[in-house]
């Protein structure tokens, strides 16, 4: 919120007006995909986690397809099947779960498609560009965040923590760090879809895998390497696709006089 109000002061973009009706769809569904997302991380496996984040993409195309009548080739579907089963291999070793998990996990998945396809829909609807939406919607899910905030997490300990520079240093870094991710979050909704936005988190998964070999040293494991050619495979198959389709088709006659 403070993040997008300096940047507002430097005439890093122009204030537009946006009605509430339509910001709090966006502002409701990115809160509640965070918070849903964080709990299942908390109460169920990394495994089953990662499982959640690839039924994402299906729930994504259903929720499209039923609410807006939009579909997406069969090319393109079938670059996701490489995708998903590459990122699964990769990332999947245990499924532990429980009652409570399963019940955030699925509010995570809805939540999390409703947040990416609101943030695509009404940016295009309002007309405003992703740091007029952001500005817009931050102070309703920062407040939201604080209502939340004595349900989930320990009151005591944040009250009693002993804040140093260096912590204040960190969490100050962290800030800006997350309102650039906010940004290019929001960007990248606006510009491309919620589909092409997953195929790019799955890809910073597969970066992170990388890494974690190149950069920290990780032990080198086969099951990993196999997921990430096969994931990477379907991410070039994804993206020339897509590019194909947008290319705009030459009339048959210009191409005959060239």
């Amino acid at each position: 919120m403070v993040g997008t109000k300096v940047l507002l002061l430097l005439n890093v973009f122009s204030y537009t007006p946006a009605p509430l009706s339509g910001v709090l769809p966006v502002a409701i569904g990115s809160l509640l995909s965070v918070a849903f997302m964080n709990l299942n991380l908390s109460y169920n496996s990394v495994g089953f986690y990662q499982l959640s984040k690839l039924v994402c993409i299906p729930f994504t195309l259903m929720v499209q397809y039923v609410a807006y009548k939009q579909t997406v080739s069969r090319a393109v579907q079938l670059t996701l099947i490489p995708i998903t089963f590459g990122v699964g291999y990769a990332t999947i070793y245990d499924l532990s779960l429980n009652p409570v998990g399963l019940v955030f996990a699925t509010c995570a998945v809805v939540a999390t498609a409703l947040a990416q396809i609101f943030t695509n829909t009404y940016q295009r609807s309002l007309d405003c560009n992703a740091l007029q939406l952001l500005y817009h919607t931050s102070p309703y899910i920062s407040i939201g965040m604080l209502v939340m905030c004595p349900f989930f997490d320990d009151l005591n300990a944040l009250s009693t923590y002993v804040y140093t520079t260096p912590t204040v240093i960190r969490i100050s870094v962290s800030c800006v760090f997350a309102l650039g991710v906010n940004i290019t979050n929001y960007l990248v909704l606006g510009k491309t879809s919620p589909l092409t936005y997953q195929v790019l988190g799955h890809l910073k998964t597969i970066l992170i895998l990388v890494l974690g070999f190149t950069t920290f040293n990780k032990p080198i494991d086969m099951r990993n390497l196999l997921g990430i050619v096969i994931a990477m495979i379907g991410v070039i198959a994804y993206t020339e696709v897509r590019r194909r389709q947008s290319s705009p088709t030459l009339p048959t006659n210009n191409l005959q006089k060239s």
